[in-house]
């Protein structure tokens, strides 16, 4: 779906972009990157999020340098943080690539902003990308990491969604055995 004015094309607001203190390999064991405060509905509908390093926290995982972009993942779901956060989010991701982009956060107040990619000049189609692989263990084939049946069917469901242009919502996943 596109938004045009009188002038031009103008860019949606397809990317979250959060301000986080957590290391890729956290993120890898929480599932994604959160907890955020996020509107949920708004979260499903955004395809992208950048992570941007918060250097200023007590415990951060990273040294790239305070307020630059250092990765982008194409979301694949967003799902309930864990207790004692059960009111904010987890947003999860398939794909990720690394990135160098200085003074990318915008000194919102708030950890979490909405933009674009074409915003902030990022090409999907030039990154090198690579797994978001949450857990080590493996199929019986080897192949595919195992992940709660949950998980696949709200994955499944979003990016049926994404593509139809329609909210997750609206798909409806049935499982026969």
């Amino acid at each position: 779906m596109l938004a045009y004015s009188l002038h031009g094309e103008v860019p949606m607001k397809d990317t979250v972009m959060v301000f986080t203190s957590k290391s890729l390999e956290t993120m890898k064991s929480d599932g994604g990157t959160g907890s955020w405060a996020g509107k949920e509905e708004r979260l499903k509908h955004t395809k992208w999020v950048v992570a941007t390093r918060n250097l200023k926290s007590s415990w951060t995982q990273g040294d790239e340098p305070h307020g630059s972009a250092f990765l982008i993942g194409r979301i694949s779901g967003v799902k309930a943080a864990s207790a004692p956060e059960s009111d904010r989010f987890v947003i999860q991701f398939d794909r990720y690539a690394n990135l160098a982009i200085p003074n990318a956060w915008t000194n919102n107040r708030n950890p979490i902003a909405y933009t674009s990619l074409s915003a902030l000049g990022i090409d999907p189609e030039r990154l090198e990308w690579r797994d978001f692989s949450t857990s080590t263990a493996q199929s019986p084939q080897g192949t595919l990491p195992l992940e709660a049946p949950a998980n696949v069917i709200d994955q499944a469901r979003t990016m049926i969604a994404h593509a139809l242009s329609i909210p997750p919502e609206a798909v409806k996943i049935t499982v026969a055995f």
